[in-house]
């Protein structure tokens, strides 16, 4: 990709080629997959957080 003023159509055609591209595809997939992993680890640590709060009788406000 040079550093010349790209036209409308050319910006559109080049977001509808990467749109296409498995590495897209694949990049997208592994972000997915990150955010529902870190997704899952807040689930833990929050449940595990419950547990020991009930454990020492404290009362967070949420």
């Amino acid at each position: 990709m040079s550093k010349t003023t790209m036209t409308a159509e050319e910006i559109t055609a080049e977001i509808e080629r990467l749109r296409k591209s498995p590495y897209v595809k694949l990049a997208r997939d592994t972000a997915n997959k990150a955010l529902r992993q870190k997704l899952y680890q807040l689930r833990s640590l929050d449940k595990k957080g419950r547990e020991i709060a009930e454990r020492l009788g404290v009362k967070l406000e949420e």
